[in-house]
């Protein structure tokens, strides 16, 4: 088991972040049916080959054909709505998909999306100003075929970490809350905004597209969107399509957000460190800023479970070599039975088990969850499993009692008390960390170290 992560490099800090493109019509094609989305395979297929999809997805994962994806027409509707979802086998990886409907309720719903992880990879040498003019081309044709309403193109999180009230709802009539990357407004907005003071904006990039709708780029590629410049870019044209906002609390707010991309020292308890380290994985470093620092100060209880050997109580059961049986064979492989699949490494034998089933347990709520008889079902197979890593790995002996909770590991001049320890893991919504198998096997082995020396 790793004892602690002390630093991160920004592409690990930001390795959940994406390339996020989103574009909105007023027309749905596939009222003309297989001849109307034609077009839309178009302007997909004028991608560069380096970020043109290869796969679609119907039911399961094909090679991308018009002929093939022409007989399972059928195939990619829900109810009323046609969706088609398209992929890349290889890297970069993209998921494009195009989704339209019309119903007599709703009227028109027409969208694309475009999502490419990692976002670090348009921060590859020579990448950045490549695939903005591939993106930006994209959406040419796309504004060719479809009449755009709305577009955006930028860091998916960076989106979400926004102020927008409409964020996941794109297709609603909006007012501007934001200023992106790249940034399509259709013909509403442009009346709205006013045609002129529009193609004022200060931008990298301003023109106007097919049937009136225009596309105007912040920056020449999205690949530096949470710099210093990037961020008065954003804020000096969100400013002038909205005059009551100031600059000053506009460039503050976007400067605020921008610090969730800059990566701070994750300073965990060496004790949990894993546990705390997978949480943070799950969650995503990026983006979560405050919950880094929340772990960081984090420290569990001191380990309360263990008595000096000399006061440990002596066996009372009939037979000591059954009781350890029970433990080892029958307790032990309970857990492995009950957690194999969620959390695989308990079939491996080797310490990363551990911390990958402490955090199963604290991230799924099984302190919170469990009935009365799964938690008497539970706490012996945990902690037969935590005793039998004090027995194997630090050479200590089993010292059966019939109250399991009495049952020691002694480990020289201390006896640890793993089914107690179960018990308190299993207590509460967060007693699988403040009482979890890593810090107690982590204590012991330190003990045992410190013995020896």
């Amino acid at each position: 088991m790793v004892s602690n992560f002390t630093s991160i490099s920004p592409d690990e800090w930001n390795k959940t972040d994406s390339f996020y493109l989103e574009l909105f019509s007023s027309m749905d094609p596939m009222g003309r049916g297989f001849e109307g989305l034609e077009k839309v395979l178009e302007a997909i297929e004028s991608l560069d080959p380096g970020l043109r999809p290869d796969k679609m997805r119907i039911r399961r994962r094909l090679n991308y054909s018009r002929q093939e994806l022409r007989k399972r027409l059928h195939e990619s509707y829900i109810g009323a709505t046609f969706h088609l979802s398209l992929e890349r086998s290889r890297p970069p990886e993209i998921l494009l998909t195009f989704a339209s409907r019309t119903t007599e309720e709703e009227g028109v719903f027409c969208s694309t999306t475009l999502r490419l992880w990692p976002f670090s990879f348009l921060r590859q040498p020579g990448q950045a100003e490549r695939c903005a003019g591939h993106l930006v081309s994209f959406v040419r044709a796309m504004a060719s075929n479809l009449p755009l309403t709305f577009g955006l193109a930028h860091s998916s999180i960076d989106i979400h970490l926004g102020t927008d009230p409409t964020v996941h709802d794109l297709s609603t009539p909006r007012p501007i809350y934001e200023t992106f990357w790249l940034n399509v407004y259709g013909p509403a907005m442009v009346q709205a905004v006013g045609r002129q003071r529009l193609l004022s904006t200060p931008s990298a990039l301003m023109e106007e597209l097919p049937h009136g709708a225009v596309l105007w780029l912040t920056r020449p590629t999205p690949a530096d969107f949470d710099s210093e410049e990037a961020r008065l870019a954003q804020a000096r044209a969100l400013v002038h399509l909205r005059p009551e906002l100031s600059l000053d609390s506009t460039l503050a707010t976007l400067r605020q957000r921008s610090l969730e991309f800059s990566p701070i020292p994750l300073e965990f308890d060496p004790d949990v460190a894993d546990i705390l380290r997978m949480e943070a994985d799950f969650e995503g470093l990026c983006g979560n800023r405050a919950l880094i620092e929340r772990l960081n100060r984090y420290h569990p209880p001191p380990v309360s479970e263990w008595l000096p050997t000399a006061e440990a109580p002596a066996p009372d059961v009939d037979n000591v070599k059954a009781a350890i049986d029970t433990y080892e064979g029958l307790y032990a492989e309970q857990l492995v039975a009950l957690f194999h699949t969620d959390v695989p490494q308990v079939m491996e034998g080797t310490l990363e088990a551990l911390p990958h089933l402490d955090w199963h347990l604290w991230h799924m709520h099984w302190g919170k969850s469990l009935s009365h008889e799964q938690r008497e079902t539970l706490v012996p197979a945990l902690g037969a499993f935590l005793g039998r890593y004090l027995v194997d790995v630090l050479g200590g002996r089993w010292r059966p009692r019939k109250k399991l909770e009495e049952t020691a590991v002694v480990i020289g001049d201390r006896a640890w008390l793993p089914f107690l320890r179960a018990r308190h893991a299993l207590q509460n919504q967060e007693a699988p960390l403040d009482y979890s198998c890593s810090q107690l096997f982590r204590t012991a082995q330190r003990m045992a170290r410190a013995l020896s020396h």
